[in-house]
């Protein structure tokens, strides 16, 4: 934990100057952030070919790399990342971002 003391004073003295409001919005962010960073070990390690996704989606994720549940979690904690996936297009888009919604609320 020593590691990250600088890391949380400087968070701290950056949070002081924000209002009640803009607090409960980042409590909010991070509680989210932190749910979906904890990942079951076994859900981790299960390969993407267990979902029901398309072809195309699944497809896509391969070329990404992106072999497991995981790194499918991993890569979609901010969805701007899963947008930005070579060979992804809308439809497929908005498929993975409905599959990784239903994973987190399994979670």
């Amino acid at each position: 934990m020593r590691g990250y003391d600088a890391d949380i004073s400087q968070v701290q003295r950056n949070v002081q100057y924000y209002d009640l409001k803009r607090c409960k919005v980042l409590a909010v962010w991070l509680a989210e952030r932190i749910h979906a960073m904890e990942i079951d070990k076994e859900q981790y390690k299960t390969s993407i070919q267990e979902l029901q996704l398309s072809s195309r989606a699944r497809n896509v994720l391969l070329h990404n790399n992106i072999t497991t549940i995981g790194q499918l979690l991993k890569t979609a904690l901010n969805f701007d990342e899963i947008r930005v996936l070579k060979g992804a297009g809308k439809q497929v888009q908005r498929e993975i971002e409905a599959t990784v919604i239903a994973l987190r609320k399994n979670n």
